[in-house]
């Protein structure tokens, strides 16, 4: 559970530390790529999460 949490975390501080070194103005539609990709395994991960402990602790 708690590798569950800081993997969320990890993922997260990921897409943030992405969004905020990719130069923009050279490759915008890369870096919007990027940056929606790495949210959208951040928020699937963060689902799961929740699902889990759902399931786990009703």
């Amino acid at each position: 559970m708690i590798i569950s949490v800081v993997l969320t975390l990890t993922l997260f501080g990921a897409t943030t530390w992405s969004a905020l070194q990719q130069p923009l103005a050279r490759r915008p539609a890369f870096h919007h790529r990027l940056t929606g990709a790495l949210l959208a395994l951040s928020l699937t991960v963060a689902a799961a999460l929740i699902t889990t402990v759902l399931v786990a602790h009703p």
